[in-house]
């Protein structure tokens, strides 16, 4: 451990040490007074190096009793050596001494052990100022993204507690200790000139760092104390930096590493398109695909859904007119000769049989109106009765030539309705397999626009990683009020010390005189003779 240069704390307290042996006797103090103030030095050095004032304060505190108790004891031996203690308790609480004289007597001493204890830890101790510096921390996912939109956040009930391990951690406080040059300048100051290591001046540094979350902000407090005010700012402000520093480098790294990684997803995926892109170029000409739409993922088929629906449509229209023109047929080839002649004007609404039915019935008129003027061998009804012959042969003409022209009507319908099927069944099939021999195709076109979105979402989220990487992380940790050399020094607080000692020394004698002038009363109190007993 290397060993620290002379200063007055140390000096003093050897000095004080030296005088406060004077409370043993001279020869215990012949015999080992120089050993017991070798030791003590060698105490208070390590003290000084492993707390300094602290340690030599605790050094103190564990030295004073011990000397008041060995120097008691070693007084208290010297009265009379061949005595036992209870002999020496005796003679030093003899009856001569009243409780009052003891009570007093053990209260002074007690008290001005404790306050002078008081008093030396107060004046050993060297003024310490404090600077306070305060930061505004905020969390990856808080801090401003590029692309404006907030993201969304949970609460993270160890986010401060973190916060505060990372700043004490060794990756912000080295850079500290290598920025202010500690290791030299507190290895001059405190050991004699031999230069430090950076963990030992962490260590130190660490027991000067306060950290303390301001209440109900986001803010946190580094607080750094010194015995000189430039330094203590000086420390704080640096230790707020590096934190800061830190963060930004820590976020720049995640970005550069995420940035790198979409860079190498992006190559892999332009790969993929080219060899997708050639693969579907290669499948186009194989399968002889005429594809002029480049938005269509699909086959077109000859029979699109539309069309089919308009030739379900016509086939159902063309079955149900061939039924009512069957219907129709048949009850017409039912009907006898005289009723057909009849009715088949106004089911074909025929113009010539409907002028032949008129003439044959006007000749049927004159033949009437003849046959009851004249004879049957008369040339006019004759003349009459040949052109009724001739009427009726054109009339049966005409009928059986409509008759044959519904057949054919009714036949065609159903040959229409038979080659309607015939054909939509034909284009079903024909898309069918033309979807099945083209389904590679059409896959690996699918599988091409997929490739190329993600592409295109990748180009955007490159762009927003490489803006982001530009922008300064700064909002991170922003130091919002920077430390200040201090006025006054805020350690220690000599009054209140001194108050205290008083305080706890009074305490501490009245219980002790209390004891000791219980004891004292006990000694002086008469004994009792005891009763005589009857004479023999």
């Amino acid at each position: 451990m290397p060993t620290p240069a002379s200063n007055r704390p140390l000096e003093l307290s050897q000095k004080l040490y030296q005088r406060l042996l004077a409370a043993y006797p001279r020869p215990h103090r012949e015999e080992y007074g120089e050993p017991m103030a070798q030791l003590f030095r060698d105490q208070c050095r390590d003290a000084w190096a492993e707390r300094r004032a602290l340690g030599l304060a605790a050094l103190w505190l564990r030295t004073l009793p011990d000397l008041v108790k060995t120097s008691f004891l070693e007084r208290f031996a010297t009265l009379n050596p061949g005595k036992f203690m209870s002999d020496k308790l005796n003679t030093f609480l003899r009856p001569r001494r009243s409780p009052l004289f003891t009570f007093l007597f053990v209260f002074t001493v007690v008290f001005l052990i404790v306050f002078s204890l008081g008093v030396v830890i107060t004046f050993l101790l060297p003024d310490s100022y404090a600077s306070t510096v305060r930061i505004n921390v905020e969390t990856a996912e808080e801090n401003y993204h590029p692309t404006g939109q907030p993201n969304d956040t949970s609460y993270d009930p160890y986010f401060i507690q973190t916060t505060f391990e990372v700043i004490q951690s060794q990756l912000v406080l080295s850079n500290v200790v290598s920025q202010l040059n500690l290791n030299v300048a507190w290895g001059k100051k405190y050991y004699g000139g031999e230069t430090l290591k950076t963990s030992q001046t962490i260590e130190i540094l660490k027991r000067r760092l306060t950290l303390q979350p301001v209440r109900n902000t986001k803010l946190i407090a580094i607080t750094v104390y010194s015995e000189e005010k430039n330094e203590a700012a000086q420390i704080a402000n640096a230790v707020a930096e590096s934190y800061q520093e830190y963060r930004v480098n820590q976020r720049r790294q995640l970005t550069a590493a995420g940035l790198r990684a979409l860079e190498q997803q992006y190559a892999e995926s332009e790969a993929q398109i080219q060899a997708t892109q050639t693969n579907l170029d290669y499948l186009r000409s194989q399968l002889k695909i005429n594809d002029n739409d480049p938005a269509a993922l699909n086959p077109h088929p000859a029979l699109t859904e539309q069309m089919q629906q308009a030739y379900d449509q016509q086939i159902v229209e063309g079955q149900k007119t061939f039924k009512q023109l069957q219907t129709q047929l048949d009850e017409l080839k039912a009907m006898d000769g005289r009723k057909l002649r009849n009715v088949l004007p106004t089911v074909t609404g025929d113009s010539m049989l409907s002028d032949l039915l008129g003439k044959l019935m006007n000749v049927q008129q004159q033949l009437s109106t003849l046959t009851n003027n004249y004879g049957p061998d008369n040339s006019k009804v004759t003349t009459c009765e040949a052109m009724l012959g001739t009427l009726n042969a054109q009339i049966d003409e005409r009928v059986n030539g409509i008759m044959a022209g519904l057949g054919s009507e009714v036949s065609a319908k159903q040959a229409a309705v038979d080659a309607l099927k015939a054909a939509v069944e034909q284009a079903r099939t024909g898309d069918a397999q033309a979807q099945v021999r083209e389904q590679p195709y059409w896959d690996e076109k699918r599988n091409l626009t997929r490739l190329l979105d993600f592409h295109k979402v990748l180009a955007a989220k490159l762009e927003e990683e490489k803006l982001d990487l530009e922008i300064p992380k700064d909002a991170l940790v922003q130091i919002t009020d920077t430390a200040m050399p201090g006025n006054a020094p805020v350690k220690p607080n000599r009054s209140l010390n001194l108050v205290l000692s008083a305080i706890l020394g009074i305490m501490l004698g009245a219980l002790c005189g209390s004891i000791a002038a219980f004891i004292a009363a006990r000694r002086n109190k008469p004994q009792t003779a005891p009763a005589a007993g009857p004479a023999v």
